[in-house]
């Protein structure tokens, strides 16, 4: 069979080697627990893969001794590795090397074969991509969620395509205050938090009442009626017009200072919406 690309990790095999052969069978072993029967034949009791050995004959033409001192550290590394074949793309090994890599030299040393032994601890390949089901495709062959609108649950069914069974992983967003989560599966169930939610407390949540990106020309801001004076400092003018212009407020007419005030100036104000929950004003407030 011939190979575009096997690659450990991120280092391409086929830049350092010729392969010659891929051994990699065509499952796992099995080992079964039995037990014998006072009749005839025995029960099986449990079964599990055992873990997988992979095999790549090779040969090395040129720069051996170099070839071979690049390789020793990508091969021997203590952590498992991911082992991707080109003919078949969409799955990789976890590996690690297993025993010594026993090499022949042959012809005084023109070119040298030998056999790298990978362990797959898990016995099985891994797909390189993932499945999602949300709302948006649901019904389809990943699957289905259909909410139940009497009691508030959702039951979801997952078309597992692969070889092996898989355990999901599941994204929750509550879409309102709520300190419990309950997932029932076939085999188990788990809860998270508190099912009573007893404390009752409403957690406060930071909102936006007002964005002048929204609002370029600061059209929500009003002229303040003629002698409101100026809540920060009384000594400041607010009868003047302030308009936008181009990039902001600008100072159109100072308009006139009496004898208590010594600057002349204009004021707009805007009153801050009602928040989420119907409230006007906030405890903690800030602007910029």
């Amino acid at each position: 069979m011939d190979y575009s690309s096997v690659k450990l990790g991120d280092i391409e095999l086929m830049k350092l080697m010729i392969i010659n052969d891929v051994r990699r069978g065509i499952s796992t072993a099995m080992n079964n627990s039995i037990y014998d029967r006072y009749s005839d034949g025995s029960d099986v009791i449990a079964s599990r893969l055992l873990s997988k050995k992979l095999e790549i004959d090779f040969t090395i033409l040129d720069n051996i001794v170099e070839t071979k001192k690049k390789l020793s550290p990508i091969i021997s590394q203590k952590n498992l590795q991911k082992l991707f074949f080109s003919d078949d793309p969409n799955i990789y090994w976890n590996v690690i090397a297993d025993g010594e890599i026993k090499v022949t030299e042959h012809n005084n040393g023109k070119y040298t074969t030998g056999t790298i032994t990978f362990l797959v601890p898990s016995g099985h390949a891994e797909s390189v991509t993932s499945n999602i089901l949300n709302a948006t495709n649901s019904g389809g062959e990943n699957g289905t969620i259909t909410p139940n609108k009497t009691n508030g649950s959702i039951e979801i069914k997952v078309n597992n395509k692969g070889t092996l069974p898989t355990f999901p992983k599941i994204k929750l967003t509550n879409v309102s205050e709520n300190g419990y989560f309950g997932i029932v599966g076939v085999k188990g169930l788990i809860g998270l938090g508190n099912i009573n939610e007893a404390d009752g407390v409403t957690n406060p949540m930071s909102e936006q009442l007002y964005d002048s990106a929204s609002d370029t020309s600061f059209s929500d801001f009003k002229d303040v009626a003629p002698g409101t004076p100026n809540p920060q400092n009384n000594w400041l003018a607010t009868n003047g017009k302030l308009e936008f212009q181009t990039d902001g407020l600008r100072l159109k007419d100072q308009g006139t200072v009496d004898s208590r005030q010594g600057v002349a100036g204009g004021m707009k104000v805007m009153t801050l919406p009602a928040d989420s929950n119907g409230h006007v004003g906030a405890v903690n407030f800030y602007s910029y």
